[in-house]
C-alpha cells in the first residue's frame, strides 16, 4: 500500500459512509485522514503541495516536542504524547503523536509505531472505528489514555510489590527498585502535565471544528487525561514514602550496628590495655617466674569485664 510514496502509512476517506481506505496520494484534505511517517524526506514536497506553511511543517517534523495545542489559521496543530509499547522499548520513553487540522482534514505524523494508534486503524478496517474526523480525534486520545493507563496499572502493580517486601532483608536492591520506578514515573509525568494543558486548550476551542457530542467525548477524555495525571502524582508521593521508609530503616540499623560496635570497643578497650601492658616482652614484668600469675591475669581481666558489663547495664546503656 503507497508504495509510490512511502511517508503515507494509511489513509481514510471519511466524506464515504463506512470510511474507506484510499490508495492514492489525496491532493485534497477534505474528509480524510491522513496517517505519515514523519521522517520520510518525501512528505516535505507533499506538505508544501498542501499549502502547509513552512512553520507548521517545523513543528509537525520536528525531532523534540512537548504536547501542545495552537490554532493555525482555519485549523490547528495538537501534538500529544503516548506511551512507547513496541519491542524493546521503555513505555515511559514517550512517543509524540503529532496532528494537524488543516483544510477540513486530518493529517497524524509519527516516527515509531503506535500500538494505540494501529488499534484505531484496525477499527476502522473492521468497520466498527469512527464515522467522522472530530470522533476520530477523540478516539485517538481515547486510545492514547488507554495505553497509558495500562502502564500506570502495571506500575502501580511494582510498586504494590516493592511495597510488601520492603521490610526484607535487603532494603538496599529495594531501595533501588524504588528509585528505577521514581524515574519511569517521573518521565511519564514530564510529558502528561503539558498534555493535560494542551487538552485543556483543544476543548476551549473545540467548536470550531467538532460537534457537540464529539466535544463532550473530548472533554471526558481531558478529564481522563487529568485523572491519569493525578494518578501518577499519587504513584510518586507513595513511592517517596516508602523511600523514605526504607532509608530511615536503613539509617536505624546502620545507627544499631554503630552502637554495638561502640559499646563492644567500650569494654574491650581496659581488656586490651591491660593484655598490651602484660605482653611487652622487657625485664621487670612481675609474675615471670609464678606459675598462677597468667591465671591471676585471666580473672582479673574476666572480673574487669563483668564489673564493666554490670555498669553499662546499670547506666542503661541497652
Amino acid at each position: 500500500m503507497f508504495a509510490a510514496h512511502p511517508f503515507i502509512i494509511d489513509h481514510w476517506d471519511f466524506n464515504l459512509t463506512p470510511p474507506q481506505r484510499d490508495t492514492e496520494l489525496p491532493t485534497a484534505l477534505s474528509g480524510r485522514w491522513v496517517h505519515c511517517q514523519r521522517d520520510q524526506p518525501a512528505l516535505i514536497p507533499w506538505l508544501e503541495s498542501l499549502g502547509i506553511q513552512n512553520g507548521v511543517q517545523q513543528a509537525l517534523l520536528a525531532e523534540d516536542t512537548r504536547p501542545r495545542f495552537e490554532t493555525v489559521g482555519d485549523g490547528f496543530l495538537l501534538i500529544l504524547r503516548g506511551v512507547n509499547l513496541n519491542p524493546g522499548a521503555e513505555p515511559d520513553d514517550m512517543l509524540s503523536l503529532r496532528m494537524f487540522w488543516h483544510a477540513d482534514g486530518l493529517v497524524t505524523l509519527r516516527k515509531h509505531s503506535f500500538k494505540a494508534v494501529a488499534s484505531v486503524r484496525e477499527r476502522l478496517a473492521a468497520g466498527d472505528g469512527p464515522t467522522n474526523l472530530g470522533n476520530l480525534l477523540v478516539t485517538l486520545v481515547a486510545a492514547l489514555n488507554s495505553r497509558i493507563d495500562e502502564v500506570l496499572d502495571a506500575q502501580e502493580e511494582e510498586l504494590v510489590v516493592l511495597e510488601d517486601e520492603s521490610s526484607g532483608p535487603n532494603p538496599q536492591e529495594h531501595l533501588a527498585k524504588l528509585t528505577q520506578l521514581h524515574r519511569r514515573l517521573l518521565r511519564l509525568h514530564r510529558f502528561i502535565r503539558p498534555q493535560v494543558g494542551a487538552l485543556n486548550e483543544f476543548v476551549s476551542e473545540a467548536e470550531n471544528w467538532l460537534a457537540h457530542k464529539d466535544r463532550l467525548g473530548l472533554s471526558n477524555q481531558r478529564d481522563g487525561t487529568q485523572r491519569i495525571l493525578e494518578n501518577i502524582e499519587m504513584l510518586l508521593q507513595q513511592v517517596q514514602l516508602i523511600r523514605d521508609e526504607l532509608q530511615q530503616n536503613l539509617a536505624e540499623r546502620m545507627n544499631r550496628n554503630t552502637y554495638w560496635l561502640s559499646v563492644t570497643a567500650g569494654v574491650f578497650l581496659p581488656l586490651s590495655f591491660l593484655t598490651g601492658l602484660f605482653g611487652i616482652n622487657v625485664g621487670g614484668m612481675p609474675g615471670v617466674h609464678s606459675n598462677i600469675a597468667f591465671w591471676f591475669v585471666c580473672g582479673a581481666l574476666s572480673t574487669i569485664a563483668v564489673v564493666e558489663f554490670l555498669l553499662l547495664r546499670r547506666l542503661r546503656f541497652w
